[in-house]
């Protein structure tokens, strides 16, 4: 827990220096984002409803004193969680006033070399007559959202093991420090769905039709890719805006999950795998983003994590 306090403190100190000297005022960018906090916390409802009865299961079936006794934590960890993707939302709209979108040609290229010369989407739209695109949005968002943005505060709740929290703590840190402001920053890319829209030419039309012959951009995923160009090229602040794609936070976190429940049980790896394939799969299908994202950023967390396994980081007292 008090890993958690002080780099979030660190994060806001360094994000509002970040952004004071490149952009504007933070407390304004801050204020921005707090209001609207409400829109968006509507969204976050309608999305992870399914949390709700889970956890309601999970305070069931775990041990009643240990559960109360982690509570006030869990608590400030919300909250501090919650701080956290504040300040990573205003530094990742604050990145192209640093840098402009210059990586999407290269990532582009470096899928053909990886795929036979062909673009990743058109090999996920020969599976799109069994992609139900109201499901896809559900799982890419609705089941992702709580265990991206509130991993500490289910391992306050529900792991014992201080050296396995220690150790996913600092990979969540990683996660959206390290790939999601760091390299995101020197790599700024804004995916296919949006490359036509910044470089101009038609290079990912076929990209765009598939989506709208498949539904995807009349739902919700399309709304919303819609709104963040809004939001960009308006250069307002909403919790969740911003555009970046490479690498991949969504895939990044969803590796850290499946090595968590591969921690938890060997058992458990194949779910793990699956679950990662299908969200570099929806990522890919949906347009958000290159292969490259995500294949770099799973690679880059089970790294990370190997290397913390072997490290004795996450054995010190915190």
């Amino acid at each position: 827990m008090a890993l958690l306090m002080r780099m979030t403190a660190l994060y806001l100190l360094v994000g509002g220096v970040f952004v004071a000297v490149f952009r504007d005022n933070p407390i304004d960018l801050l204020t921005q984002i707090f209001t609207a906090l409400p829109a968006s916390f509507g969204l976050f409802l309608r999305l992870a409803w399914w949390v709700i009865p889970v956890f309601a299961l999970m305070f069931l079936l775990a041990p009643w004193r240990s559960l109360l006794a982690r509570l006030p934590q869990a608590i400030a960890a919300v909250f501090l969680c919650t701080l956290f993707f504040l300040v990573f939302t205003m530094l990742k709209t604050s990145m192209p006033y640093v840098v402009d979108f210059w990586a999407d040609p290269l990532m582009a290229r470096l899928d053909r070399a990886l795929h036979f010369g062909a673009d990743p989407w058109q090999w996920t739209y020969r599976f799109s007559q069994w992609v139900n695109i109201d499901w896809a949005g559900r799982i890419y968002f609705g089941f992702w959202l709580v265990p991206a943005l509130y991993a500490p505060v289910i391992l306050i709740l529900f792991d014992g093991d201080e050296a396995r929290k220690r150790r996913f703590f600092w990979l969540y840190f990683f996660v959206w420090i390290g790939l999601g402001n760091v390299l995101a920053l020197a790599f700024l890319s804004a995916g296919p769905v949006y490359y036509d829209r910044l470089l101009g030419g038609d290079t990912f039309a076929g990209l765009i039709r598939a989506m709208d012959q498949a539904g995807v951009s009349q739902s919700g995923i399309g709304m919303t890719q819609d709104r963040l160009w809004k939001i960009y090229a308006t250069g307002s602040q909403e919790a969740g805006s911003g555009i970046s794609a490479f690498p991949s936070v969504h895939i990044a976190m969803v590796t850290l999950v499946a090595l968590y429940l591969y921690e938890r049980s060997r058992w458990l790896a194949p779910a793990g795998a699956l679950l990662v394939a299908l969200f570099v799969f929806l990522s890919v299908y949906l347009g958000w983003h290159y292969a490259i994202d995500g294949y770099f950023s799973a690679l880059a967390v089970i790294l990370v994590w190997w290397w913390l396994r072997k490290s004795d980081l996450t054995r010190r007292p915190d």
